[in-house]
């Protein structure tokens, strides 16, 4: 009894100790948030290629599996082993993924980058053109609305100043620390496509070990989590996977497939620039929320230095092909791949996208939408354990908790979708916010 007792103590002691170090660094790393948010950037910086190499290997995967399916009924028919049935699926299928990749990337820079060079070239060669033109779209309303004349005037002498001292001050001024600046994004972007190619490298060790780094991370945490624990770990990850293939890959085909319609409504409309305008808006339109916006504004100005009548034309056009994306191609694609309505999407990007740049604007809502699940099933157990009921539409006109104990506690079905099975606070807050 006293020993029971004694290793009792011991493991609330070191649960407590756990606690107390865990807060010292939680507070320590709130109070130099800058500092660590640093020292994290400059780590994942060294790991770019092994980063790199797991990304790849993730948007490469549906590839190989789809090959290994597609081989699975051929190699069968030729009796095969079923060890050498594997072996044989799985390199084929990374055979497949890669020449897919580089397919892709060879039609992108065979197709789009010397268009892309031609219509910058001609952009570049256009603009004395360009500037002449709104003058005289400036003057014309100056001439029509004489009382505004005063205020344009002394706008435009200003950013004359501005630009003529830019020029003399900043740009003459410090001529050497723009060839270094220069020299380092040069030696920036070197270092980064070598770290690409470092990473297609780890990527074809990836997909060919998948298995069994998948079957090692299940045997750490079967072997250091208790059997239940051990399940909901698992669970976890499978849908954490189903989010993030579901949104990433999904979003990557949306955004393509939007690119090629605004390349054809562009070519319809005879607007300028098609080549340039639809990869811009099919590059962007992959930051959810935002994407349509930050995408249009530097598109919509390039059709305004052709022709304001153009300009208001393309609008249009893409305000009715992000409504096409919204309602049509992108649930079609995504599904309810996310499952977080749009107050939480725009946080999500908006926090995600102050921390991480780029990258955490894209994979800020799949993060998210994970958390999102995790809190709410936390939730749902301990209202299970309490005995009180998980449909959130309960809890709507309550004033204490003893009111629930009148309630009868049932899923409320929403018209159009099925009634949730497992009475889960996520699934129930899908089903309000839909």
């Amino acid at each position: 009894m006293r020993i029971q007792s004694t290793n009792s103590y011991v493991k609330w002691g070191l649960t407590l100790l756990s606690v107390i170090v865990a807060s010292i660094i939680l507070l320590m790393i709130l109070l130099n948030l800058d500092r660590f948010l640093a020292t994290l950037r400059a780590g994942l910086k060294i790991l770019s290629p092994i980063t790199y190499g797991a990304v790849f290997a993730y948007l490469l995967n549906p590839i190989v599996n789809q090959t290994e399916r597609c081989l699975e009924p051929w190699m069968v028919k030729r009796n095969m082993a079923p060890e050498l049935r594997k072996k044989f699926g799985r390199i084929i299928g990374v055979v497949a993924a890669l020449l897919v990749a580089i397919l892709i990337i060879y039609a992108t820079i065979s197709l789009i980058l010397p268009q892309l060079g031609i219509t910058l070239k001609t952009l570049a060669g256009n603009l004395p053109t360009y500037f002449r033109n709104a003058e005289t779209w400036i003057l014309n309303i100056l001439e029509d609305n004489p009382k505004i004349e005063p205020y344009i005037n002394n706008v435009i002498v200003r950013m004359d100043a501005y630009f003529s001292n830019l020029v003399k001050t900043d740009f003459l001024g410090n001529i050497q620390s723009l060839l270094l600046t220069v020299t380092t994004s040069v030696y920036s972007v070197i270092r980064e496509v070598i770290n690409m190619v470092i990473g297609i490298i780890v990527s074809v060790y990836i997909l060919l070990s998948k298995d069994k780094f998948i079957a090692q991370a299940k045997k750490m945490v079967v072997a250091g989590f208790k059997e239940e624990t051990a399940d909901y770990i698992m669970e976890v990850s499978r849908q954490t996977h189903r989010v993030f293939s579901g949104f990433v890959i999904g979003k990557l085909i949306d955004s393509a497939i939007i690119g090629v319609l605004c390349y054809l409504g562009l070519v319809i409309l005879r607007m300028p620039y098609q080549i340039l305008i639809a990869t811009i808006i099919g590059i962007t339109n992959v930051i959810p929320f935002f994407g349509p916006i930050i995408g249009a504004i530097p598109t919509a100005l390039l059709v305004l230095l052709v022709s304001p009548i153009q300009c208001i034309y393309f609008i249009i056009f893409v305000l009715a092909l992000q409504q096409l994306d919204g309602n049509v191609i992108g649930p079609r694609i995504l599904g309810d791949t996310v499952g977080i309505s749009g107050f939480w999407v725009l946080v999500s990007i908006t926090v995600a996208g102050g921390l991480f740049g780029f990258a955490g604007m894209i994979l800020g809502v799949p993060v998210f939408a994970v958390l999102y699940m995790l809190i709410s099933d936390i939730v749902c157990h301990k209202l299970k354990k309490k005995g009180k009921t998980t449909t959130t539409e309960h809890y709507y006109g309550i004033q204490r908790v003893a009111d629930l104990d009148q309630l009868v506690v049932q899923p409320v079905p929403v018209e159009g979708m099925e009634t949730d099975k497992n009475d889960s606070t996520f699934s129930n807050e899908n089903e309000n916010e839909s």
